[in-house]
């Protein structure tokens, strides 16, 4: 099983340039050979129908996404809404070759799951369209894919919490299947050569920063606990690699140009999974960026 995880830069401009989506599914196609599954982060709500149209060209024919709480939401002048943007969502795709079945959007509910009885519902997030649950069936289990994106700490504040700590609490309590965790999760600030995670905010005082820093480490570390594991480093390990582990360039002046390298910039996209789907391989495929900021995160199961 082959998975694919992106961010395809859908934020700015607020249309995304029709070239750029072009590129992006020309790249999905011929250079990573149409895995079979795909979650891309920040994908345009206004290119819906073109991306829709485009993935269904090359086999992706089933298809989930939040673009329409995207779209309602960005229509809103509810506050805190019309000051919030509201322009991408996820979107998660199986390849018609897949052995996998039935992929399914979960949508989430206050009043029903593990935790109907507890004091926090685990979904508080101003941004629901950034966090998208899906399962698949497979021969003799169900798969569970999120695909998650944080949004900026620095443009958004607290709903970074929100969303991390959504994400993390709804898996802990209710996932019983093999489980996916993929997507931008706009952390860490920085990982040392001997393992050390230093989350954003590390080194100020106060709650904000004391959540902050939890937020990021529960679902970058925490997991474990409940059998899951950072597959990129579970193969690759820390310091010295054979693999570039960065997944989001430097910005230029022009956003579209080729990060010739992209050896400056952070590992921000993840892949955190049942270690039972037992992961052989994984990188971050450095041709991607020459159509977005961030780099596509590959990966291969035995599963």
């Amino acid at each position: 099983m082959e998975l694919l995880s992106w961010n395809v830069q859908g934020a700015f401009p607020y249309y995304t340039p029709v070239e750029r989506i072009e590129d992006q599914i020309r790249y999905i196609d011929e250079e990573a050979g149409c895995p079979d599954i795909i979650a891309l982060n920040e994908v345009n709500r206004f290119r819906r129908d073109l991306w829709l149209q485009k993935l269904a060209a090359i086999g992706y024919t089933d298809i989930v996404h939040t673009l329409d709480w995207a779209e309602t939401l960005g229509e809103s002048d509810i506050p805190p809404h019309q000051d919030y943007n509201h322009v991408n969502g996820n979107l998660t795709a199986i390849h018609d070759t897949f052995r996998g079945t039935d992929l399914t959007r979960i949508h989430p509910s206050i009043r029903s799951g593990p935790w109907e009885d507890a004091d926090l519902k685990d979904w508080d997030t101003n941004f629901p369209e950034k966090i998208l649950h899906a399962t698949v069936e497979l021969e003799t289990t169900t798969l569970d894919i999120w695909n998650v994106r944080a949004v900026p700490g620095s443009m958004h504040g607290e709903e970074k919490i929100k969303i991390l700590n959504n994400t993390y609490n709804r898996i802990r309590k209710g996932c019983d299947h093999p489980c996916l965790l993929t997507g931008d999760f706009n952390a860490p600030d920085r990982e040392l050569p001997d393992g050390t995670v230093i989350p954003w905010r590390f080194d100020q005082q106060g709650d904000i920063a004391k959540r902050w820093v939890e937020a990021e480490r529960n679902v970058l570390q925490r997991l474990e606990e409940h059998g899951m594991v950072d597959v990129f480093r579970t193969l690759h390990g820390y310091g010295e690699l054979d693999q570039l582990d960065v997944s989001h360039a430097t910005q230029t002046d022009d956003p579209l140009a080729v990060a010739p390298a992209a050896v400056e910039g952070k590992r921000f996209d993840h892949l955190i999974a049942s270690a039972e789907l037992d992961p052989q391989a994984c990188w971050y495929e450095q041709n991607g960026f020459r159509c977005s900021d961030h780099a596509p995160l590959i990966a291969e199961f035995r599963v």
